[in-house]
């Protein structure tokens, strides 16, 4: 009965491909095709070991993670570049509550996090967070629910233990300076869960590098309780 209904429910609204717009079957549980899926070109060749830049011109580390000793993660990893296609369905996520999407996008960066095997060497999931009052007005921070959807698959607990204690401006805009200086004391740790998370192996999820200034910043307040801090992100971008 529930899979009639759902065939005349696609009749009448067809879903389809965020990308391509290509209608999907009624069975289908993604919402990304899987032409489309194959197609986002994944984060491959010469990068960075420590932050996972692209290093077009060779070498095996990038001028800033040679230069700065003040990186707080072990590693930041992505499955995927900043393509165009990444930065559809990322803007999608993030401002047309096509919250769906994070679903589908949780899958393959599960997958990756497994084939990479960060989820042998990590003991919980953290996001990173977003400001109360920008959660309050979007009505969900995307890196959360990323980071709740990897946590399922990979079998580890998720938890909210990082706040944000600034409004700020929004990143992307900003020069790299301006971001590192926009972040500055941004973080906290959430208080009620200062002695679940101590001491622990933390995987923390964000949607997107570009410079690693958020990613570092929240790694800075992890490290405070003695944390390590595995990155992973949905997609790195060449800044």
């Amino acid at each position: 009965m529930k899979k009639i209904l759902n065939f005349i429910i696609s009749i009448i609204f067809p879903r389809t491909c965020s990308l391509c717009g290509t209608t999907l079957n009624f069975s289908s549980k993604q919402n990304i095709c899987n032409k489309c899926l194959e197609k986002i070109p994944k984060l491959e060749g010469l990068i960075c070991h420590k932050c996972s830049l692209p290093l077009p011109d060779g070498g095996a580390t990038c001028s800033d993670c040679k230069s700065n000793k003040d990186i707080y993660f072990e590693v930041l990893k992505s499955p995927y570049t900043y393509s165009t296609q990444m930065k559809k369905l990322i803007k999608n996520l993030k401002y047309s509550r096509k919250t769906f999407l994070a679903k589908d996008l949780s899958l393959p960066l599960a997958e990756f996090i497994k084939k990479e095997n960060i989820d042998k060497e990590v003991d919980v999931v953290v996001p990173v967070p977003m400001h109360w009052f920008k959660k309050w007005k979007r009505g969900y921070n995307q890196a959360e629910i990323l980071a709740t959807g990897v946590a399922q698959i990979i079998n580890k607990p998720m938890y909210n233990a990082l706040v944000r204690t600034k409004y700020t401006k929004p990143q992307f805009n900003l020069k790299k300076q301006e971001r590192h200086e926009n972040l500055e004391s941004m973080f906290d740790i959430n208080k009620k869960y200062v002695d679940i998370i101590k001491g622990k192996k933390i995987l923390l999820i964000d949607d997107i590098a570009t410079t690693c200034s958020t990613a570092n910043q929240c790694a800075k307040v992890l490290k405070s309780l003695r944390c390590k801090i595995v990155v992973v992100t949905l997609a790195r971008a060449a800044f």
